[in-house]
């Protein structure tokens, strides 16, 4: 399984469907990635066996990598990664000009006004 794309993710994943949510590195702000369904080829029943019942797990466990997978790539457009410290930030949390997150920007001034 992936890396997730940033440090902190969030699954909200349940028996229907598989959702991510992604927060940048610097100020949490939350970017969601698309819901995938999850529609077993199981008919719904009552009373199902214990082996029934762990190949519908498995089943999920699957799909549900296999959604994690996708939707860790699909955010991957949504963040910048700063090639200082390696995090991976939201536009706000990017200063564009100099190509570096606003942490690193901050720390490179401070740097250059005690030279």
């Amino acid at each position: 399984m992936l890396e997730p794309v940033t440090k902190k993710y969030q699954d909200d994943s349940n028996l229907e469907s598989f959702k991510f949510t992604f927060f940048c590195d610097l100020c949490a702000k939350p970017v969601k990635a698309v819901s995938y369904s999850f529609k077993p080829p199981f008919k719904p029943k009552l009373f199902i066996s214990a082996s029934e019942r762990r190949a519908r797990e498995l089943l999920w466990l699957s799909d549900h990598g296999d959604a994690y997978e996708r939707a860790n790539k699909e955010v991957l457009i949504f963040f910048n990664r700063c090639p200082v410290c390696g995090r991976r930030v939201c536009d706000d949390c990017f200063a564009d000009e100099q190509g570096i997150c606003i942490e690193c920007l901050k720390l490179k001034n401070e740097k250059e006004e005690k030279s």
